[in-house]
């Protein structure tokens, strides 16, 4: 309910900002997204000028940033710590790319810069936002106040802007204060929930590469190396390349281009698996209509069991349906008459489930069993995904357990560990899957709230093959193969009579 009242009060507060002089505004509509000017500080109103200018020059500019001080940061070229232009160059220099950030902006600061001709006379493809730190921060404005505030800025840009598609960056996490860090988390939920289906807008919270072993990584932000230091907020030269090439893969299908720099090559100083996207293989079944067909079918269902997976898990059989069924006999063996959901992706990778989770698909649930078997496609990259190491996909992994027990904490979870693939026990893909197996058995092989189950060898023959009598194409099990993972399963508990 609260979740409706709120997106209620954004849609309300959406229209009055399109339709209404600021004048006539309600007396409830925040300070966030009144349009405010900061022309009395001189520095601003000259760049407000210059960029007026700018678009005035580039009337076909391609692409937009816009946002505050981390967005006008790329303009910088003060080595080590600041050296952003080589950066700017790269990935939105040579695209064309208008710099529309402001040191201190709030969102109400952003609006009145769109009022105020910063975007008159543009088309770009694409529109990258991050805005809202400066709200939470000196601004001193309430997480529901700073939502509100970016959900007006979104609306004026797709008012002004309507054949633009907008990439809506989350808030970077920072050390300022906890209460900041509170906020942020809930901004960053708010906008996950309510763009993250979004035909227009694309949400992408990028925070966890500024994250190590749970924890803010501040050498990455230059602030603390001032004198005396200050908090963790601004990314230094080399967190500014983590954050562009964080958001290249996503641009790059925005703007309907190959990314700047090969897949395999983006991303290597941090953890893309961690990153929720959405649909990244587009290749043989709707992926966004299969994720809303979930939705819809968890709630009719009432499940016991939720299976979360890949193909192999979409493959097996139950519903919401497959684009095909490997295995229902042996689901039914298994399930029976039993409700069960069926949250196998085909070509998902963790991120993939991650996205899918944050966006609702185990919400309104009280499953007896969550079955989660993830993590093979994240160890062979593709033009659309870097190879993935055994300790990212482990920390992938890992991240996916959270979520579950977060969101389902009476359920009882059972991991599975990755299923061997290749037809020979010399496969190149056999060691990273060990090796990932291994990683996540010191996790949870004791762990009193999950179950670790690795079935692997009852899959091979005694020289590791992967017999094609249960495995026709080395990654997919056929009938047989999936009656070995379902009398594994019946004999943790799950299923049966």
């Amino acid at each position: 309910m609260i979740m409706r009242h709120v997106l209620l009060r954004a849609g309300l507060l959406g229209l009055v900002l399109s339709l209404c002089p600021w004048h006539a505004l309600a007396a409830d509509v925040p300070a966030t997204a009144v349009p405010t000017d900061r022309l009395d500080q001189p520095w601003w109103a000259q760049r407000h000028a210059d960029v007026l200018a700018q678009v005035r020059a580039h009337p076909d500019a391609p692409l937009l940033l816009i946002g505050d001080s981390i967005t006008q940061n790329y303009e910088k070229a003060k080595a080590p710590d600041e050296d952003f232009l080589p950066t700017w160059q790269a990935f939105y220099g040579a695209r064309g790319a208008l710099n529309l950030g402001f040191s201190g902006d709030g969102t109400e600061h952003v609006l009145w810069r769109l009022d105020h001709g910063e975007v008159d006379g543009l088309h770009p493809k694409v529109v990258v936002l991050m805005i809202g730190t400066n709200d939470t921060s000196w601004l001193k404005r309430s997480a529901e106040d700073t939502r509100l505030g970016i959900d007006a800025v979104i609306a004026r840009l797709e008012q002004k802007l309507p054949g633009s598609r907008i990439l809506l960056v989350g808030l970077l996490p920072s050390d300022l204060s906890p209460e900041k860090n509170a906020a942020d988390a809930e901004v960053n939920r708010y906008l996950a929930e309510r763009y993250g289906d979004n035909p227009r807008v694309a949400f992408l919270d990028i925070g966890s590469i500024f994250l190590r072993e749970g924890k803010l990584d501040t050498a990455r932000f230059y602030d603390t190396r001032f004198t005396p230091p200050a908090g963790a907020l601004h990314p230094d030269s080399v967190g500014q390349r983590m954050m562009a090439e964080a958001i290249e893969p996503t641009l790059a299908t925005l703007l309907g281009e190959l990314p700047r720099i090969p897949t395999a090559r983006l991303g290597t100083s941090f953890n893309t698996a961690l990153i929720p996207v959405p649909w990244l293989e587009q290749d043989s079944y709707d992926w966004i209509a299969r994720h809303r067909g979930a939705i819809a079918a968890g709630r009719m269902l009432e499940p016991q069991v939720v299976m979360i997976g890949d193909s192999i898990t979409h493959f097996w059989s139950g519903t919401p349906r497959g684009v095909r069924a490997s295995g229902p006999e042996s689901w039914q063996w298994l399930y029976g008459e039993r409700p069960v959901l069926n949250l196998g992706f085909g070509w998902d990778r963790t991120q993939n489930v991650l996205w899918r989770i944050r966006q609702g698909e185990l919400d309104g649930m009280a499953p007896e069993w969550v079955v989660i078997n993830i993590g093979t496609n994240n160890l062979a990259g593709t033009d659309n995904a870097r190879t993935s190491t055994p300790a990212e996909v482990a920390e992938g992994v890992e991240a996916i357990v959270a979520q579950v027990r977060e969101r389902l904490p009476k359920a009882k979870v059972v991991l599975m560990a990755i299923f061997p693939r290749g037809r020979h026990a010399k496969d190149a893909l056999r060691p990273t899957i060990a090796e990932t197996n291994r990683l996540l058995a010191a996790r949870y092989g004791r762990d009193p709230d999950v179950r670790w189950l690795d079935i692997g060898k009852r899959f091979l023959d005694k020289d590791g093959t992967l017999p094609e009598s249960l495995f026709p194409d080395t990654t997919h099990p056929n009938e047989g193969g999936y009656r070995i993972w379902a009398q594994a399963l019946r004999e943790v508990g799950i299923g049966g009579p």
